[in-house]
């Protein structure tokens, strides 16, 4: 059995599925979806919304203007509500291809771009999507937690949730070696985005379990291009599990 942690996939499907064996298990800490490029501009919002309204939503979040984003954001998605029926669509046929491509044992938490229901009502037992929760892997204990707490650059997507709420699952897990999430510690090499050049600021929560509990590792995602991509903090060290949609980034956990 070969532990494979993997994030960030955003639509690349046939190229995690190359990547996995049957008798993998596969972690996949979330971000699932290609809602949209920031770069080219591709992806399902841009099949159903026009470019311009996607690149001035985008500008003004570039611009730190978060509050004009979000209603831009809210503008655009809003205003049509047959629209919105095309892009859940869409979601469920990429989540369809999604899970289809899993040929393994997975367990799933969703990121900030994910939509948990859909996935749910997609997965079928396939995979098991877990908000939060421990599971034994070869006699290690692995924590799971989903989502991400609402944060500087949040735009109301379904898999943000209220910092309280997050807190509490955080709170909930208890101690475990090897803690998987979809948001970053609190730690500034971490959450510092080199391209986006924004700090994504990450979880004081997730800090505080840190130095807590003193997991043996944290692996996480959501920043694509990190100042650093791990750090020790205690006796825990802290791992980007990486890009997967432009890196092909898989890591393979070792004990």
């Amino acid at each position: 059995m070969v532990v494979k942690i993997i994030s960030d996939i955003h639509g690349e499907y046939d190229a995690l599925s190359s990547c996995l064996r049957q008798s993998d298990v596969a972690v996949l800490l979330g971000d699932y979806l290609n809602l949209i490029d920031f770069r080219s501009l591709n992806g399902i919002l841009a099949e159903v919304y026009s470019r311009e309204q996607i690149a001035q939503a985008l500008g003004e979040i570039a611009r730190g203007r978060k509050e004009y984003a979000r209603s831009s954001i809210r503008d655009i998605t809003g205003a049509d509500p047959s629209k919105q029926s095309r892009v859940r669509e869409l979601i469920l046929e990429s989540y369809e291809r999604f899970f289809a491509c899993l040929k393994c044992k997975c367990l799933l938490i969703y990121g900030n771009t994910d939509n948990p229901d859909l996935m749910r009502e997609v997965s079928c037992g396939k995979a098991e999507v877990i908000e939060c929760g421990v599971e034994t892997l070869d006699g290690q204990k692995f924590g799971f937690i989903s989502g991400a707490p609402c944060g500087p650059w949040s735009v109301g997507l379904p898999g943000e949730m209220a910092s309280v709420e997050y807190a509490k699952l955080v709170s909930s897990l208890g101690p475990v070696d090897v803690l998987c999430t979809h948001y970053p510690p609190a730690i500034s090499e971490l959450t510092w985005d080199t391209e986006a050049r924004r700090d994504e600021e990450g979880s004081l929560e997730l800090l505080r379990y840190i130095e807590e509990y003193s997991p043996e590792r944290h692996y996480f995602g959501h920043v694509h291009n990190p100042a650093s991509s791990s750090a020790v903090h205690g006796k825990t060290t802290c791992i980007n599990a990486g890009f997967f949609k432009e890196r092909r980034t898989v890591l393979i956990h070792r004990q």
